[in-house]
């Protein structure tokens, strides 16, 4: 039986054996509880969500989600700016506007780094709104909860940034041992650009399509296990919430491309409103839920 978040006695209380080490930091470092949770997420996902709790607040999920978004931004920089330095072309010989599409990403990943609280708030914030879309999609599919459906949607967020985080880390390296290479042999600069692009290329769009297949096999799995459904439910539940997440984003980025930035910012605020106020509306009843009990 799953269990809650908080301390109080419950007659149906997991084994302490059986809790996951994130959620139950009293027995264990946080450190190490983080580093056993994460290993297992990813190895062992069914483990995972069978000692996930489904109610008691989402200060844990969230955290955990919040810690990945971080270790993810710190390596974005880095692994940008040693890729802009080995692979940047001469501004000599490109156009101004080629030069600042290529300047783009270390300076997107240095603000979002210099602007870190308020990068991982906005982030965590964005998540919990998408989560209470995730559950709502799944609902007439499953009986489950908000913040069980929520912190299923944190967790597998978190799951889905690690290869990404893995990708951009191994970019660093191949850029700055690249890098480093060129300053004493200047004519070994061109290969290793060129394999830095490729390796590039490569590493970030498999951990992209890993990232998407994580993230949809966890919350297909963590679903039947926080709403104790059976495995073809739990996976219909999740997917219903995942399309109506994707339509969601890919409205608004829609409305952007085919409206332009004025109706793109009226369609992507009323989508951002809608889903503020189904998040209150569910805070809301979980709290009375909780006084009643």
């Amino acid at each position: 039986m799953i269990v809650e978040r908080n301390d109080t006695p419950q007659a149906g209380r997991q084994p302490e054996e059986e809790l996951l080490a994130w959620e139950n930091l009293g027995a264990q470092p946080a450190r190490q509880a983080f580093r056993k949770s994460l290993a297992e997420l990813m190895l062992r996902p069914g483990r995972f969500f069978r000692g996930m709790a489904v109610s008691g607040g989402l200060h844990e999920p969230l955290t955990f989600f919040a810690i990945v978004l971080t270790a993810a931004v710190i390596v974005a920089f880095p692994a940008a700016l040693a890729y802009f330095g080995l692979a940047a072309p001469d501004p000599e010989r490109v156009t101004a506007a080629v030069y600042r599409l290529h300047a783009l990403p270390p300076r997107v990943a240095g603000l979002l780094l210099v602007l870190l609280p308020l990068t991982v708030a906005a982030a965590c914030g964005a998540a919990v709104l998408l989560g209470t879309l995730f559950h709502v999609g799944g609902r007439p599919f499953s009986g489950g909860g908000w913040e069980g459906s929520v912190s299923v949607w944190l967790y597998s967020a978190g799951a889905a940034l690690v290869p990404l985080t893995a990708a951009m880390a191994a970019v660093f390296v191949v850029a700055l041992v690249g890098y480093l290479l060129g300053i004493p042999w200047p004519q070994t600069r061109h290969t290793t650009a060129f394999l830095a692009q490729w390796a590039a290329l490569i590493l970030c769009g498999t951990a992209v399509a890993a990232g998407v297949l994580l993230i949809v096999a966890d919350a297909a799995l963590g679903t039947a296990r926080a709403s104790r459904l059976d495995p073809m439910q739990g996976t219909a539940a999740a997917l219903a919430g995942l399309v109506l997440v994707t339509l969601a984003l890919g409205g608004t980025a829609w409305a952007f491309v085919r409206w332009g930035l004025g109706r793109g910012l009226v369609t992507g605020g009323a989508v951002l409103c809608v889903m503020g106020v189904l998040t209150a509306l569910y805070i809301v009843g979980s709290r009375r839920a909780e006084g009643s009990a």
